[in-house]
């Protein structure tokens, strides 16, 4: 069991203090491969802030004027034996113009991050300028940001980088090892967010990171912003006209219970015409491992799979994640419901096993992808000219999660005043709560069955806003399908099983009306999954064994109808499986490894759209090391067309007016 209070199904080790919680003593058994003395007392098991606390320095973003080619900006592709992070994620294409640079920060260096018993932190801060010679349009703007670990012993942390209150990139670091240092390079299209970055601002930069005699490593990271201008072959995209960011300050909010909200009151431009708004989402602590936490009332007939020890100073929680397994986002407009969001199951590279996580981190694991829900219809709401309260919340929050969120706006050029109204919203008033059923029998030593946890939602929302060209009515549908089912089984009387199936259905779409005609259709499906099998074996000395298969799926189509143009339709396919064995043993407080065996990982990406564009490759491990790695396979040689959006990343889709095929 981790100190997190999640059920530790295998020796995981976790993310909170700050994002971490921990199967405290194993994790340090995990990484070294002598014994090392417990912390049992709570040394370092204390809560923190989510983000720790840095040592302020002020910087100030610099602009350089960079030579042409993609080459340049691409991340490097896996080289055969690399024990480096090698993913097969594609790198982000972009135009065939010369960029300007803005620097936001030069390599910094995250030491130690100061009292770990506080909820706040203190970060890297800087001051934002644009670049003042690509002061035209701009066809794309990609921020990219380099991270290295030092050779040693750290957690896995998260990072992020704010912008005024707006998130311009989320995700977590990767572990090192006593004879690597990770380095790694994580890209994201801010073209959507090309109003934020017209005027000077302030930043921040956060990695929560702690350095003391057990955990040894700095955590180093740079950033910057590539400009590039639009011309008559890359055309500027229709990008929003203002974004407002929901979170007050230069970090995330940290939302301990399904109660608790990130919520702003904002006066939209009185001319609002469209609203969507980016969210991220990312489990903590006790909430890590939230896909194996499990109702009340099973906690203790399958207390015999959790293990965590506690640590000085935590919550009196069961030994186990308690809760149930159900989180879902709610997004509100003045306290109405007005949309659902999915949950991705990151798995951070410390848990689980760290052993499954090199040299390929998990899914989006240092990456995330936000999701992007259609607010449309309350466009003619919200233009009244008065504040209005917008709030997201995670449902089944059980402490904690961290919070990002962002409105992306559109206005009516022509029109001074819109206005409008939402004339149906069939999730107010829907419930959310999940089905729950149970096959365990009531006695913990002979436990043989499952919790199975199921969420189905559908909704409609219907609006209409007054334009300038006539009345627009917007609808937006979604359903979503939300399975968690964890399976319990004794072996015999050393082994125990804990499988773990977690998946995601979402369907929606958004149909815009004009004088009866269609002008806008968007239709987006995703399905996700994470399956994980654990059997632990016990031996004599306090000695134990698990061996883990881990499968991870992340699959999104999504279908574009623009006036009068074909439609566009684009796929993106990311699995990822893992397999490990790792043996440990318990000594008076002691934890000791002697070694892991077997282990083998792989990676499959693709991306598929209509216009032709296409990327594939896939990356395979064994013991730690690039075994193989093949790109390009079923596609042409032709490159990715620039304004693509090969990850998953949202499609605004702003650019399909300027493209004629």
């Amino acid at each position: 069991m981790d100190s997190s209070g999640c059920s530790c199904p295998i020796e995981m080790n976790s993310q909170s203090e700050g994002k971490r919680s921990l199967c405290t003593d194993i994790y340090e058994g995990l990484r070294n491969s002598s014994s090392l003395q417990s912390p049992q007392k709570g040394a370092y098991r204390m809560f923190q802030s989510s983000y720790g606390r840095l040592a302020v320095m002020w910087l100030t973003a610099t602009v350089i004027i960079l030579p042409l080619g993609r080459a340049l900006y691409a991340h490097s592709k896996p080289s055969i034996g690399s024990q480096n992070v090698s993913i097969a994620d594609p790198a982000l294409p972009v135009p065939a113009t010369k960029p300007c640079t803005v620097q936001l920060f030069p390599r910094e260096d995250f030491g130690p991050a100061g009292e770990n018993t506080r909820m706040d932190s203190v970060p890297h801060t800087f001051n934002y300028q644009p670049p003042a010679k690509c002061s035209g349009r701009w066809a794309k703007v990609l921020l990219q940001a380099d991270f290295s670990v030092d050779p040693g012993h750290q957690y896995d942390r998260t990072a992020s980088i704010w912008l005024d209150g707006v998130s311009i990139y989320f995700g977590t670091t990767q572990e090192p090892s006593p004879d690597l240092g990770p380095s790694w390079r994580i890209e994201r299209d801010l073209t959507d967010y090309s109003s934020l970055l017209r005027s000077p601002g302030q930043g921040s930069a956060l990695i929560n990171n702690w350095i003391d005699t057990t955990r040894t490593s700095v955590i180093h990271a740079s950033a910057r912003i590539l400009f590039y201008p639009a011309d008559k072959t890359h055309p500027a995209p229709r990008t929003p006209d203002a974004v407002y960011a929901l979170n007050s300050t230069n970090e995330p909010s940290n939302l301990q219970t399904g109660d608790d909200q990130l919520e702003r009151k904002i006066k939209f431009p009185r001319n609002t015409e469209r609203i969507y708004l980016d969210e991220f989402a990312q489990s903590q602590f006790h909430d890590e491992f939230w896909y194996t936490c499990l109702p009340d009332k099973y906690i203790q007939e399958t207390m015999a799979f959790a293990m965590r020890r506690g640590y000085q100073g935590a919550p009196r929680r069961p030994r186990a994640c308690s809760g149930g397994s159900y989180r879902e986002v709610e997004v509100l407009v003045d306290g109405q419901p007005a949309g659902l969001a999915p949950i991705f199951p990151w798995v951070y590279t410390g848990g689980i096993d760290p052993y499954l996580w090199r040299p390929t981190p998990g899914v989006q694991t240092l990456n995330f992808i936000p999701y992007r829900l259609d607010l449309t219809p309350f466009a003619g709401l919200v233009s009244d000219g008065e504040e209005h309260s917008i709030a997201v919340r995670v449902l089944g929050s059980n402490h904690y999660f961290s919070v990002g969120a962002a409105l992306l706006v559109y206005r009516d050029a022509k029109s001074e005043h819109t206005g409008g109204a939402v004339t149906r919203n069939t999730l107010k008033g829907a419930s959310l709560e999940p089905a729950i059923t149970s096959t365990l029998g009531p006695d913990p030593s002979k436990v043989n069955g499952n919790v199975a946890t199921r969420a189905d939602q559908s909704y409609m929302i219907e609006g209409y806003v007054n334009t300038a060209a006539g009345r627009i009515e917007t609808r937006v549908e979604q359903s979503l399908i939300f399975n968690n089912n964890q399976m319990f089984s004794v072996v015999d009387a050393q082994s125990t099983r804990h499988v773990t199936e977690q998946s995601g259905r979402v369907s929606s779409s958004t149909t815009s009306i004009d004088s009866g005609s269609t002008r806008r259709a968007f239709t987006r499906s995703l399905n996700y999954s994470l399956n994980s099998n654990v059997l632990r074996r016990s031996a004599s000395g306090h000695s134990r064994s698990q061996t883990v298969h881990l499968h991870q799926t992340y699959n999104k189509r999504i279908e574009q109808q623009e006036g009068g143009l074909a439609p566009y339709t684009a796929g993106v396919d990311n699995t990822r499986d893992a397999t490990d064995e790792v043996n440990f043993n318990f000594n008076a407080g002691h934890v000791g490894l002697s070694g892991n065996r077997n282990q083998t990982s792989s990676q499959t990406f693709s991306f598929t759209d209509s216009l032709g564009d296409c990327y594939k490759a896939e990356l395979e491990a064994k013991g730690g090391r690039v075994t193989t790695f093949t790109e390009g396979n079923g596609c042409s040689s032709k490159p990715m067309r620039w304004f693509v959006h090969p990850t998953g990343a949202p499609d605004s889709l702003g650019w399909r007016k300027n493209v004629k095929n």
